[in-house]
């Protein structure tokens, strides 16, 4: 969202950046660099009681399998806040009657929570984007009435692939059932709190996300799992990538991370994102990584690890710890070899316009589907989070990704093709929104017929 408000925000429009403080210990993590005009919904006394934070739940993914039979953990956390945060924001009548005097033409919203959509109806904007910062929210699809077919579509918690055997395509369908019934859940627990303040006959999540005029999506189609989709659904993945405004290590006055580079032949950065913490990793995955960065000596490690407690790695002479990392500087830099990623949708994106060779541990959430997807693309290995406590696992595919050129030829062959579109993310996202503010909204865009999921 914070890329979207940018690029508008560049293109000459006014935009406000609203955001709710879900987590206190994220919330000066806005990410939005252009865009001035920032309104923060603080957390109320009500809500500070409540005190629910993401790290309290992150730590137990590093080992747990995340199936159809117990992907609903990865959402306990994000339910809850989104309730809480639903009803703060309309007991917050100051902020709302702020925003209201603003009289804005066009709203945007994830609607990974649906209370957006209802601030959007309840201030009377007509005209209304929904937004995806995943490769697509699956479980909006139904009640978009857009078809999502599980027999060869990986959808978005799944581990599996496009090329699917009989249990495969089960875990895929079993999966997205549990999100859909999951989200829906959660999605009527929103409305049940927004009613509260509202009125019992204010329109639902399954009114509000079909009314939109348009569904970004975080995909690029040149990398993506190939499906049918609607007109309404554009996809602007990579937006995030301003790749030709990222400046070198020298110019960003990051000199340090230069002269790492420098030390080594090769050099691979590591960074599992910002939830899970390598801090809170099993001490046998540590011991286990750092085995293989001794068996690598001309190559230099650049683990991102938030704590200084690094006694563990002691004598590792080609590791340097960071706890924060100019990440696209350093994979833009020709000396940069390789990059261990959790495939986060942000970092996979990165890899693919950079042209990285990559070695992908998928986590939790979209994660594999995300590092399946590059790896189709010849450019990654794919391990499973487990495989971290299987030494000769790791260690063949660290010697892999960075001696064997066939990754890196691929990787740049795809860099060349997602910095070659025909039409640039930002300049979709720009002509849209306009487009929208001067005709919009478009019921005509939506089919007669939604599948609108049972919970129960």
């Amino acid at each position: 969202m914070a890329r979207l408000a940018d690029t508008l925000t560049e293109s000459g429009h006014n935009v406000t950046f609203f955001t709710p403080i879900i987590d206190e210990t994220r919330k000066n993590q806005l990410g939005v660099k252009l865009t001035k005009n920032v309104i923060k919904l603080e957390q109320d006394s009500k809500m500070k009681e409540k005190d629910v934070k993401i790290d309290d739940m992150m730590s137990i993914f590093w080992t747990m399998d995340v199936t159809s039979k117990n992907g609903h953990r990865i959402l306990e956390t994000l339910h809850q806040q989104a309730v809480l945060t639903c009803d703060n924001l309309f007991r917050s009548k100051e902020i709302i009657e702020k925003l209201r005097e603003n009289q804005y033409d066009i709203g945007l919203a994830e609607p990974l929570m649906t209370c957006g959509l209802a601030l959007f109806r309840h201030l009377n904007i007509e005209k209304t984007i929904i937004t995806s910062s995943c490769v697509n929210y699956d479980i909006l699809l139904p009640t978009l009435g857009e078809p999502v077919d599980t027999s060869y579509w990986p959808t978005m918690n799944s581990q599996v692939t496009e090329k699917m055997d009989f249990s495969d395509r089960l875990e895929n369908f079993e999966m997205l059932n549990l999100m859909l019934k999951t989200f829906g859940s959660m999605f009527d627990d929103e409305a049940k709190t927004y009613r509260s303040h509202l009125g019992p006959n204010f329109p639902d999540w399954k009114t509000l996300i079909p009314e939109a005029s348009l569904h970004f999506v975080n995909s690029i189609p040149f990398i993506d799992f190939p499906r049918p989709h609607l007109q309404k659904t554009i996809a602007i993945g990579g937006i995030s990538v301003d790749f030709e405004s990222v400046q070198s290590l020298e110019s960003s006055g990051n000199l340090e991370f230069s002269k790492i580079l420098e030390k080594r032949p090769k050099n691979m950065l590591i960074s599992f994102g910002t939830l899970a913490k390598s801090s809170t990793m099993p001490e046998n995955f540590k011991k286990n990584l750092l085995e293989v960065f001794k068996s690598q000596p001309n190559c230099t490690f650049i683990w991102k690890y938030e704590s200084d407690d690094v006694e563990f790695a002691e004598g590792v002479e080609n590791l340097e710890f960071v706890k924060w990392a100019p990440q696209m500087e350093l994979l833009k830099d020709s000396r940069m070899t390789a990059f261990l990623t959790h495939g986060g949708l942000g970092s996979t994106n990165e890899a693919a316009f950079f042209g990285i060779p990559t070695i992908m541990i998928p986590i939790f959430a979209d994660q594999s589907r995300n590092a399946n997807m590059l790896a189709r693309h010849g450019m990654s290995i794919v391990l499973h989070k487990k495989d971290l406590g299987n030494f000769e696992k790791l260690r063949e595919a660290f010697s892999e990704t960075l001696n064997n050129e066939n990754y890196r030829k691929n990787a740049e062959k795809i860099a060349e093709i997602v910095k070659n579109q025909p039409i640039k993310p930002k300049d979709l996202v720009v002509k849209f929104v306009e487009f929208v503010g001067k005709f919009g909204p478009f019921p005509q865009m939506s089919p007669h017929i939604k599948i609108v999921p049972k919970n129960k």
